[in-house]
């Protein structure tokens, strides 16, 4: 739960608790369930979009938003038309949101991409004819294309990132000492001085450490489940992966991966490195696993799990030094 909530932006957790509540007050009008289903339809997604915009975040365009979705509410309870104006308001609202998503006034987390969602399963119930229900596949397909490109690209480095393609970071904390920075670089040479032995991959593979997935690739990682139960946490000589830049016949180790034994534990402090967590769906059916979608959440079968909070710490000197949060491909191709 702890993962969860820190998954949510703060200006977005006052509408989360306005998207719960909404249903639960929806079902205790009369009016609501006297209506035939259209009208319940409509009304509840209006109202609940318009309640949600409201908690959003205290800037102009969600207020603008809440009073346009409330007033199409009231014309949809009354039978009054409502299909145009939707048709028309839920498409500039998703391109409002794609055009702001990453900033501080609309971050794409849970919520927000929930609303959106809403905002769809609106449009699709006001779309009748073929043709538009058509370009309303479309334009799920494209809000949801661009929303997974935003979310990747647009870190939020100040403040908890939430990216929608399962990658969750704690915030930052204050800035470290110098005794902390001095006690960082101590282990990246620790680190550096312990892993010379899985320079070749055969050693590493004999030691115990196998491929999570494709053993070719930029980052491939190799995972030591002996050294994932045992415990210890930041050990350089018992990391709980390896990563490797696998290319042909060659592997070249780029680091190392720690990792925390339990899913919900914050990892120890390590000068101003920031640990990270990945939320990923589980399901019984192949390939058993996967990414959250552009939406924020899981194909369905699946479930969402957290996973235990991870570090890198690298050993190629690489852009923004050992702790790095990413490493380039570009500058990983050129590596030697």
């Amino acid at each position: 739960m702890r993962d969860f909530w820190l998954g949510i932006a703060p200006s977005h957790r006052g509408a989360l608790l306005l998207l719960l509540a909404s249903p639960l007050v929806l079902v205790q009008l009369r009016a609501w369930r006297a209506a035939d289903a259209e009208t319940r339809w409509c009304s509840g997604l209006l109202a609940t979009i318009a309640v949600v915009h409201i908690g959003l975040s205290p800037w102009f365009g969600s207020v603008v938003s809440a009073v346009l979705f409330g007033w199409l509410a009231v014309r949809c309870v009354a039978g009054k038309p409502w299909r145009v104006e939707a048709g028309f308001l839920v498409p500039a609202q998703l391109l409002l949101f794609v055009a702001v998503a990453g900033e501080r006034a609309a971050p794409p987390d849970q919520v927000a991409l929930t609303a959106a969602v809403l905002e769809l399963a609106l449009l699709a119930v006001a779309s009748r004819r073929v043709l538009a229900r058509i370009g309303t596949v479309a334009l799920v397909l494209t809000f949801g294309t661009a929303m997974w490109v935003v979310s990747i690209a647009g870190h939020d480095h100040g403040e908890a990132d939430r990216i929608q393609a399962g990658t969750v970071q704690r915030p930052a904390g204050p800035p470290a000492t110098a005794v902390e920075r001095a006690a960082a670089r101590d282990l990246a040479a620790r680190v550096r001085a312990s892993t010379v032995r899985y320079a070749a991959l055969s050693v590493a593979e004999a030691d115990g450490y196998h491929a999570t997935g494709p053993r070719t690739g930029r980052q491939v990682h190799f995972e030591h489940k002996g050294h994932q139960a045992d415990d210890r946490v930041l050990d350089p000589e018992a990391p709980e992966q390896l990563v490797y830049a696998v290319r042909g016949d060659r592997a070249l180790l780029l680091g190392v991966v720690f990792q925390v034994p339990v899913a919900g534990a914050a990892g120890p402090a390590i000068g101003d490195a920031r640990w990270h967590a990945h939320d990923v769906c589980v399901g019984l059916l192949p390939p058993g696993f996967g990414v959250v979608t552009p939406f924020g959440s899981c194909p369905g079968l699946t479930v969402a799990t957290t996973l235990p909070e991870m570090i890198h710490v690298w050993v190629v000197d690489p852009p923004g030094g050992p702790y790095a949060e990413h490493l380039d491909d570009a500058w990983v191709d050129a590596l030697p």
